[in-house]
């Protein structure tokens, strides 16, 4: 019988069991005998064969990045953009839900920022912060919600969204705030891709994109999620590591001393010197562009700090000191953390390709993968047989 744990981590997981349960049975019924151990060897053997059919010709992507830089996102629009199956009604209503939760839970971490004597409106104060969070956004709790949003203090609180961990998606949500709170209100598919819901374990799902069958894996990014990953490197045929760019001045969810960017950097690093990835094609997206060119406008690079702890101390450091474009130029910054990112790489000798991307823009989203697809495919033209 050939060795389980030589072959098991490119096998499907029906596969795997498959061959255990062979073995399990080979180990309680051969008693010794060589014709049912040669007979059981030819099963596995025939299992083994079938898998490698099954995978020859398929391109294996994985999705990489820090926590909230939007790997989820990305993994959503694939789904929307090559998945032949429509999304259906049942689907749309756990999007529905999911939809009423980010948004009650959006609007309740800014009031956790608020005085009540700051608001006008204190009936819808008392109303939000009393219902749970999962509650149905209907037209009372919809009106308490937008009273709320156009608050001033509330305004001024989600402007620094950045260092109080408040999701950007609040904005999405409030203003289509009408069309959520009818009563005959459906999640569409833009609605789930700015549905926030941390990734826990291990993601798959699998397309058929002209001919050409994709198999991507969507991982947790959150520290202690990051053990998890080792079970999806082997072969992979293509790493897309992802970076939110409006995350320059942002700390960790689970870390609040350690910058978002600065982690991405650090992280991206230790991919590229992985042993599992030296022949594996990287491609870097930075993401979430669209809000980057916003925040670039009112925060210049230059004023991005990180606070940390020293000798007992709490004090704040510059970060992007080494930054001499225009203070509030997109193209500019955007240039200067590319730079950042490939400066990590080091092996010189690799590629890296990279895109600057907003994964909750479909269109967008077609135009960068189609263009990765022909990268992806040259790169392993003689393992994928086309």
């Amino acid at each position: 019988l050939p060795k389980l744990t030589k072959h098991s981590s490119s096998l499907s997981h029906c596969l795997q069991i498959q061959l255990i349960r062979l073995h399990d049975k080979i180990m309680f019924w051969c008693g010794g005998k060589q014709t049912d151990i040669v007979e059981a060897n030819k099963e596995a053997n025939a299992i083994l064969q079938k898998s490698r059919k099954e995978e020859k010709g398929k391109i294996k992507l994985l999705l990489l990045g820090a926590g909230e830089s939007g790997k989820s996102t990305i993994f959503k629009q694939m789904k929307i953009l090559y998945n032949s199956k429509a999304i259906t009604d049942d689907e749309r209503r756990k999007f529905t839900d999911q939809v009423y939760q980010n948004t009650i839970q959006g609007i309740k971490s800014i009031l956790r920022h608020v005085n009540r004597d700051q608001i006008g409106n204190a009936e819808a104060f008392e109303l939000i912060s009393e219902i749970p969070d999962t509650a149905r956004i209907d037209m009372t709790i919809g009106a308490a919600l937008l009273s709320l949003w156009n608050e001033a203090a509330v305004q001024e609180v989600f402007s620094r969204r950045a260092e109080l961990q408040i999701t950007e998606s609040v904005k999405y949500f409030m203003t289509d705030m009408d069309r959520i709170m009818d009563i005959n209100y459906l999640a569409t598919a833009t609605d789930h891709l700015y549905v926030r819901v941390r990734t826990t374990g291990v993601t798959t799902s699998n397309y058929d994109i002209n001919g050409v069958r994709f198999e991507m894996y969507d991982v947790g990014g959150q520290r202690n999620e990051r053990r998890k990953w080792i079970h999806c490197f082997e072969g992979v045929h293509a790493v897309i590591f992802v970076a939110a760019l409006s995350e320059d001045d942002q700390a960790l969810f689970e870390d609040h001393h350690t910058n978002r960017m600065v982690e991405a950097l650090d992280l991206f690093q230790e991919v590229c010197s992985l042993r599992y990835f030296l022949d594996t094609s990287i491609i870097l997206f930075l993401n979430k562009y669209d809000l980057f060119q916003e925040k670039v406008k009112t925060v210049p690079i230059k004023d991005c700090v990180v606070t940390t702890r020293e000798d007992g101390d709490t004090v704040q450091k510059k970060l992007w000191e080494d930054y001499d474009g225009a203070p509030n130029d997109p193209i500019a910054a955007r240039a200067y953390f590319k730079d950042k990112f490939l400066a990590r790489n080091q092996l010189k000798k690799r590629l890296i390709y990279f895109h600057h991307t907003t994964a909750t823009d479909t269109g967008n989203m077609k135009f960068v993968f189609e263009a990765c697809k022909g990268i992806i495919l040259d790169q392993n033209i003689d393992e994928s047989g086309f």
